[in-house]
């Protein structure tokens, strides 16, 4: 086992991912190895340091309060009508260029466009089915 090999599976030993079959060659070369010993000897004293520690995690009236702001909401909303209508002007244009283009075959063009109203209409379904689904989900306040 190599020096740089060793460095990886001490971080995996530490974080309790190393295979069992695993540990025994890594322990030899951890003691016959000054660095890799130094190495490991640091890689416990870092763990023992940020065991103790406890994050800030934020409490559940940050999140909701956050959720419900009016700006956020309204903010949101003018991003969900940019987004779809600038894709949908991008889809319009397509077509309109590739309707006016005079090498295409009349039939190729009903086909895309066929294709292109299919899947702006399961778009515009879609979104509509979540927005309903969003006002009536009995598990909107379960955390995910």
């Amino acid at each position: 086992m190599n020096c740089e090999d060793a460095k990886i599976k001490c971080q995996m030993l530490i974080d309790d991912e190393l295979e069992e079959e695993e540990i025994a060659p890594l322990m030899n070369h951890i003691e016959s190895c000054y660095n890799c010993r130094n190495e490991y000897i640091e890689l416990l004293k870092l763990r023992k340091k940020l065991t103790g520690i406890k994050g800030s995690a934020q409490n559940e009236e940050w999140f909701n309060a956050l959720e419900k702001r009016p700006g956020r909401r309204f903010f949101n909303r003018i991003a969900i009508v940019l987004f779809i209508g600038s894709w949908l002007l991008l889809a319009a244009y397509t077509l309109f260029t590739f309707f006016k283009s005079p090498d295409e075959n009349l039939f190729v063009k009903i086909v895309v466009t066929a294709s292109a109203v299919s899947v702006i209409i399961i778009f515009i379904t879609t979104i509509i089915d979540r927005l309903r689904e969003s006002k009536t989900d009995k598990y909107k306040d379960v955390m995910k």
